[in-house]
């Protein structure tokens, strides 16, 4: 990890068909405060004028522009990987092809790594509808400013538009290839979840609660399109009212998988070694969630005897203590003793399926259906 405090500062951005808003993003980053040493760009095959834009924009840019035109889709998740990798910056920012960026954006995202155990920054946005007008914070919960490593939940994350993070953390990204992503079964990890993943098993992360970030709603948006409406109190009791097995059988699936990141990023050569030696810490904390999880699916779906010896290795495990990255806290195990332990079968028969997710990847985040993924 880098000792002394960085001084520049890469963004890297994605683009497909992104013309329509494209150049107002664009102005926003020629109009920081805190001009970027860079712009990388990866475009994935626009066929619109994105390309265009993207040239003009480049002759005339008060910083270094590299364009990279990938001879395939790659697909988001890959060429945010991808750009990332290009980014020659001691920090690296994602940026998204049609949000709009604060003057004061990089500024104020920059002095955060003043401290040297700070390894990611994100910050609030405003969420707003295609001609910016303002919906909402993007964050609408309490977050603390300063999260020391293995201390915020599992399964919490921060989307890439708000995210900026130290190049140290690049070597990891080869390890990515067999990563699950936490909240949708079955699909590749996304990068955002991933460098934040790494960021909070290695070290602190720092959050701004500064609207450093317009968060455009439209029709084309990979995530959060759409008008999103406060859910109702009714909306809320049916999502305490879900039937969690398949979603908790899901995350004692991707614990282990997430266990064996660490633990090969703590070989991994290219990483500094103090980066390696608390890799090897995160794993021995990873590796305690996938048992837990396990109990918890049986306490949602098995047998009344095996509920209860569920429930009883739960409890001599400490699984419903305050102290540990690993723990769920006493309001878990009252849910789990009147939901799973006396309730399941009930549950199971009239409860809806599950949103999926833990309650903990909930804190901190807005109502944007596409980040309501679960409450333990």
């Amino acid at each position: 990890m880098s000792e002394t405090v960085p001084t520049s500062v890469s963004i890297a951005m994605t683009t497909y068909n992104g013309a329509k808003y494209l150049q107002e993003q664009l102005d926003s980053l020629a109009g920081q405060t805190l001009p970027p040493a860079e712009l990388v760009i990866g475009d994935d095959g626009s066929t619109d004028g994105t390309l265009e834009i993207l040239e003009r924009f480049a002759r005339h840019a008060p910083f270094p522009v590299h364009i990279h035109r990938n001879p395939e889709r790659l697909g988001y998740r890959v060429n945010f990987l991808n750009v990332a990798r290009r980014c020659t910056s001691q920090l690296i920012s994602f940026c998204d092809q049609d949000d709009v960026w604060s003057p004061e954006n990089l500024s104020r995202v920059v002095p955060c790594f003043a401290d040297s155990d700070v390894l990611l920054t994100f910050h609030n946005s405003c969420i707003v509808d295609a001609q910016r007008r303002p919906i909402s914070p993007f964050y609408v919960e309490p977050i603390p400013r300063i999260s020391p490593r293995l201390t915020l939940s599992p399964w919490m994350y921060s989307y890439g538009f708000t995210q900026t993070f130290r190049a140290d953390l690049l070597p990891a990204a080869d390890l990515w290839g067999p990563m699950e992503d936490h909240l949708h079964p079955g699909e590749a990890m996304a990068h955002d979840l991933f460098f934040f993943l790494i960021a909070s098993g290695l070290g602190s992360i720092c959050y701004l609660d500064d609207e450093l970030t317009e968060y455009r709603l439209h029709a084309g948006n990979t995530f959060g399109s759409g008008k999103r409406t406060m859910p109702s109190f009714l909306d809320r009791w049916r999502y305490r009212l879900e039937d969690r097995s398949n979603t908790y059988r899901h995350l004692a699936r991707v614990a282990p998988i997430d266990a064996q990141l660490f633990s090969r990023l703590s070989t991994l050569e290219t990483l500094s070694p103090h980066l390696r030696w608390r890799s090897a810490e995160a794993a021995a904390a990873w590796s305690k969630l996938g048992p837990l999880y396990a109990d918890r699916a049986l306490l949602c779906s098995a047998g009344l005897p095996d509920r209860v010896a569920a429930f009883m290795r739960l409890y001599r495990r400490g699984a419903y203590g305050e102290s540990g990255f690993w723990t769920f806290g006493a309001k878990a195990m009252t849910k789990d003793l009147a939901l799973g332990l006396l309730l399941a079968p009930v549950i199971a028969r009239f409860g809806r399926p599950s949103s999926g997710g833990d309650r903990a990847c909930r804190r901190g985040r807005t109502y944007l259906r596409t980040l309501s993924t679960g409450q333990a």
